[in-house]
Order: C-alpha cells, then structure tokens, then sequence
C-alpha cells in the first residue's frame, strides 16, 4: 500500500513538473512555409532592400533574387579567376550601390554593376567573423568588423571614393584587447556589443569622428557567446549550447540581473522585431519567443523547418536561412 501511495505521489509531482517545462499548447503559434527560395548552396544570410533578396548561398557564391516572383536575377561564384569560398554574410549599401560579402577568406565590396567582382576592395583576412556597414550619403562609408584572431581582434575604417576608387582615410584603426576571440557584433545608437566567446559579452559607448570606445563593462554568460543583436533596452546573446540571454543596458552599468531562456537549446543566432524572437538551432530549425516583456521570454514553439543558420525578419514575414535556400515563412499568433 504504501509503495502504491508513493508511486502515485511520484506520477502526480511528474506531470505537475512537465506542465511547468512545457508551454501551454494554447499558447503555441504557427508557421506556414509559403515558399522556398531554393539556392543550390547553403543559404547562409540574406539581405532585403524592397523585394529584392541579397543571399550568401555557401558555396554556390552570392545570388540575388526577387523575392516576390521568386526569380534569379544574377549569381557570382567568382571574383576575377578565384572562386568564393563559402559564402556566408551579405550586406547591400544602397546609398553608394555597393555589395558587401564575407567568405571563408576575406571580406570584400564592389560597385552593383554588370562587373560586379571582377576587381573588388578586399577587407580584412582569413579570420573574419561578422560586420557591420553604416553607409552615408555623399560617398563615405564606415565598416566595423571583428576577427576570431587574437592579434587583430576590432577593426574600423571610414572608406571615401575619389573617382574610380574607394580608399580608407585615416579615421582607421584597430583595438587588440580582448583575451579571446570576437565572435560577433552589434551597433545601435551610441553603442556597440560584441559577443566575447568564452568571455561573456562587452558593452561599448564609441565616437564616430575622432573614433573611440569607451567599455562600460562585461557580463559573464553560461556557454560561448556567439552572437548578438541589440534593441532599445539591451542585448540578446546567443550562447551555442547554453542557450540565450537578455541583458538590459542598466545591467552593464551596475549589479543588474541578466536573464537567461532557451536554456536546453543550442542557439546560433538571434532576430528580434516588435514582440517576437527568432532563435535559430541548427538542425532543430528555430524557435519563436514572445518577448513581450524581454525579461520573461515566453516559449511559442519549436518549429523543425531545415537546419537553420539565421532568421532575418522582412514585412510581416520571417525568412529563415536553411540548408534548402530561404524559407519564407508567416506566423500565426
């Protein structure tokens, strides 16, 4: 008898547990795939201006396609004789119509043109990891990039053009003080994130002209931190197998907490619009977050749609970078 009471002790404190881990399926949302932009390669990023999609296919180069007739418009596999390794970040600066990749080997820009890396700038080495382009009207730009090599760690340059070239000025230059390496970057108003691997997460105030940085502090994270992506209040953090977090921009001024979720995922990467976080997890596909209140991130659903790189927020629907190309996605609430 008493075995019986303590087994039905044990079966009610299980279900009671497993009614806290999981949501409540009421609460769970919906995807529908409503296309699938198949890029040959690995669709690794994309970036949108209007209906045209900008997209880092792997090893099948840069492809640029319209999104809404789901047409190719152009492929580059190659600059001059060499091929492009491994495509896996994009970026389309529409001020000065420049394009902007980074592969296995370097980061480079060329003019959106018919001779589109024929001869393009190259930035950077081997070691690059993520970056980030403020263009300006008027023939300037300034790019910041980060590097898993220790003896480069943030690299800055303001680019100018004087006819037929874009040179870097002098407001250039590079901070080596991090013991390990940089992983990724984010910049929004007068600050600047960096997700520090093994070391957290660094907060920066920095100055455009002269250029500085000014460390506000660091924040120890669960895991690696992989990547970032910043709003109004703080930062969320990818931590790989240790989950995500988000940390208000208080918490790196003083003794604030930081708030941890996805705790039994492995996330790569973050995107975040209006009330809804994107994770993305690999093989798992991505997992949709209601942060109405970031601090207490609600689970609404796994959702196993191709092994995903990024998810990149565009109109009202979510395109997520996968193994099969970009999947264009709606979600139900």
């Amino acid at each position: 008898m008493i075995n019986i009471r303590i087994q039905t002790i044990l079966i009610f404190t299980s279900l009671a547990l497993l009614s806290c881990i999981q949501p409540d399926k009421d609460s769970l949302w919906s995807t529908i795939i409503e296309k699938t932009i198949d890029t040959n390669g690995f669709a690794r990023d994309v970036h949108m201006r209007g209906d045209t999609a900008f997209i880092a296919a792997g090893q099948s180069g840069l492809q640029i396609w319209n999104l809404g007739s789901a047409t190719l418009i152009d492929q580059y596999e190659s600059y001059g004789n060499s091929d492009l390794e491994d495509v896996s970040r994009v970026y389309f600066d529409q001020y000065n119509s420049l394009i902007f990749i980074m592969d296995q080997s370097k980061i480079m820009f060329d003019e959106y043109d018919s001779t589109l890396f024929d001869l393009p700038t190259p930035i950077g080495d081997s070691h690059n990891e993520d970056f980030v382009v403020f263009p300006e009207i008027g023939g300037t730009f300034f790019i910041f990039h980060v590097d898993r090599d220790l003896t480069d760690g943030f690299l800055w340059a303001e680019y100018e053009y004087a006819d037929p070239v874009w040179f870097p000025s002098s407001n250039a230059g590079r901070i080596i003080s991090w013991p390990s390496p940089l992983k990724g970057l984010a910049i929004y108003n007068e600050y600047i994130a960096f997700a520090g691997d093994q070391l957290g997460v660094y907060l920066y105030t920095y100055t455009a002209a002269p250029f500085s940085l000014d460390l506000i502090s660091r924040i120890d994270t669960e895991g690696n931190a992989e990547k970032v992506h910043m709003t109004d209040g703080g930062v969320f953090v990818s931590c790989d197998d240790a989950g995500a977090y988000y940390i208000p921009i208080e918490s790196f001024s003083g003794d604030g907490p930081s708030y941890r979720f996805a705790e039994d995922l492995t996330v790569d990467h973050i995107a975040v619009k209006d009330e809804i976080a994107s994770l993305s997890l690999g093989a798992k596909g991505i997992a949709l977050y209601d942060i109405s209140d970031p601090t207490q991130p609600e689970e609404r659903g796994i959702f196993p749609i191709g092994y995903t790189y990024r998810t990149v927020f565009w109109k009202d629907r979510l395109l997520v970078c996968t193994r099969e190309g970009i999947q264009v996605v709606k979600i139900e609430r």
